[in-house]
């Protein structure tokens, strides 16, 4: 039986989005179905978790002023992962660090961000209480605190329009959804086998470190090395929360391999402001994870048991 992979691209969450399915001959409908479902669940990822939209829940609870609110359920589930995130990550994942961020000059959509001058986050700290009651759907963040979603919500809401793929197709063969790099898959392609997903070598633009070959799970990529502003692009949208501004360790580049791709967003935070000896000693401790971290100066490294098809000149750490 002849196989084929039906995909539609979009713009979505400040980036170009796609998701694809594998179809065979008279499952046109069902594949439509679950695009559809698909566009429909990141949308609706992006009108809860948006810090840009002033209407998003998100928006909401950082102007609450420290009370509780209730809240889209994807705000609420995304939170607490975002918690656990940072307890895992030892505090270098933490969605809290938005003051230090805007202080930083990110104050809007990157897109729209022009030279800024950076100022230092007054009365900033890490680490800011957060609340979730999810029996009674609502949060609430400390006084005084607020909180960026940005790259845990793309991972979240890719993990959340492959679930929609399938629950919109039953027996799914397989699927996948890229959100601007956070990768969400799971079954086969047209071809039967894993799923091969290029990680950019961002020392070389337009070449590759190497080829990913994944049946399930989630890719994330983090580093500084295109999202830059400020005087002479000396800024990157990377804080540690250790210090309230742009990290200063930290790779070009290091792209993550992890269960879901919330999960992979959260741990390439933490390891985009690591020295290479710390990200080695994270992934360690996380053995479901694995990552090719790529350092400003040298070759890429490998670390954990990365699922790659090909590589291109690696060398494990």
């Amino acid at each position: 039986m002849i196989r084929r992979l039906e995909r539609v691209e979009f713009h979505a969450v400040g980036t170009t989005c796609a998701a694809a399915v594998t179809s065979a001959p008279g499952d046109s409908g069902r594949a439509k179905r679950a695009l559809a479902a698909a566009r429909a669940e990141v949308a609706a990822c992006e009108s809860a978790l948006s810090r840009f939209d002033v209407t998003s829940d998100l928006s909401r609870l950082n102007a609450a002023g420290g009370e509780w609110l209730p809240v889209d359920r994807r705000l609420v589930e995304v939170l607490r992962l975002a918690v656990r995130a940072r307890e895992t990550t030892g505090g270098r994942f933490d969605p809290t660090v938005l003051p230090a961020l805007i202080a930083a000059g990110y104050d809007r959509s990157f897109e729209q961000l022009a030279v800024r001058v950076p100022r230092r986050a007054n009365g900033w700290r890490a680490g800011a209480e957060i609340n979730v009651d999810a029996g009674a759907g609502r949060v609430r963040i400390e006084s005084g605190a607020a909180v960026d979603l940005g790259g845990i919500g793309k991972g979240y809401a890719a993990t959340r329009a492959l679930e929609a793929m399938a629950d919109a197709w039953p027996g799914l063969p397989g699927g996948l959804v890229d959100l601007g790099g956070d990768i969400a898959l799971a079954g086969e392609t047209p071809e039967r086998g894993p799923w091969r997903i290029a990680i950019a070598d961002a020392r070389h633009p337009g070449t590759t470190a190497g080829i990913l070959a994944l049946r399930s799970g989630g890719v994330a990529t983090s580093g500084r090395d295109v999202r830059r502003f400020g005087p002479d692009a000396s800024l990157h949208h990377l804080i540690d929360p250790a210090t309230g501004a742009p990290a200063q360790p930290g790779p070009l580049a290091v792209t993550v391999v992890a269960p879901t791709a919330t999960d992979a967003e959260a741990h390439a935070t933490a390891l985009a402001i690591s020295t290479p000896e710390d990200a080695a000693a994270h992934v360690a401790l996380h053995p479901s994870i694995a990552a090719l971290y790529l350092p400003v100066d040298g070759e890429p490294v490998e670390l954990g048991p990365l699922p790659l098809a090909r590589r291109m000149l690696l060398r494990a750490a």
